[in-house]
């Protein structure tokens, strides 16, 4: 399999990045809303910029061309999401109900 143009990594990257930032926010145990929406964002973000470096280490090692962006996107945008939790957490405190 080929792997896709820059355009198409870039589409691949925001789609799947979306949905794993969508997918950890909608599961996150976080009660605001506001904290919500700023770790989504920021998964959404690191996915677009970072997942095409682990996209094209998968798709180096792989061969698996548009999936690698696709499971790299997911990968970071849940990630990030993540680590934006962690950094909140630290700085500002765990609100009520987070584990």
């Amino acid at each position: 399999m080929t792997p896709p143009n820059l355009w198409e990594q870039l589409q691949l990257l925001i789609i799947s990045g979306g949905a794993g930032a969508v997918f950890r926010t909608l599961i996150s145990p976080e009660k605001q809303w506001k904290r919500r929406v700023v770790q989504g964002v920021a998964g959404a973000i690191s996915a677009l910029f970072l997942g095409g470096v682990l996209a094209s280490v998968i798709d180096s090692i792989t061969h698996a061309g548009a999936y690698a962006y696709l499971a790299a996107g997911f990968i970071m945008g849940s990630g990030g999401e993540l680590a934006v939790k962690a950094i909140q957490d630290r700085f500002l405190g765990p609100k009520d109900g987070d584990n």
